[in-house]
């Protein structure tokens, strides 16, 4: 493992401290954590957006009118099951 540095302003700093000590954990640890939370994030999105490229690809899309029209169909419908209560 190698060592960095990374530059914080105080209210940072001290948001790192009560966090790592609200966890009994080290400034490390926390850092290490919050750095692999957001790489997992990332690839998440990635993918997702890859997967959302596939599908345009493919043609799996809904014109805008298509989409509006599904949702009106959705809020008729939950405005007549109201009236009917």
């Amino acid at each position: 493992m190698r060592n960095i540095s990374i530059r914080l302003d105080d209210a940072s700093r001290e948001k790192l401290d009560a966090l790592a000590q609200s966890q009994d954990r080290s400034r490390s640890w926390v850092v290490n954590e919050a750095i692999q939370q957001y790489f997992d994030h990332q690839d998440w999105m990635i993918e997702a957006i890859k997967a959302g490229i596939r599908d345009v690809e493919a043609g799996n899309v809904f014109t805008h009118e298509e989409v509006m029209a599904s949702l009106d169909d959705v809020i008729e419908a939950a405005r007549l099951r109201r009236a009917d209560r």
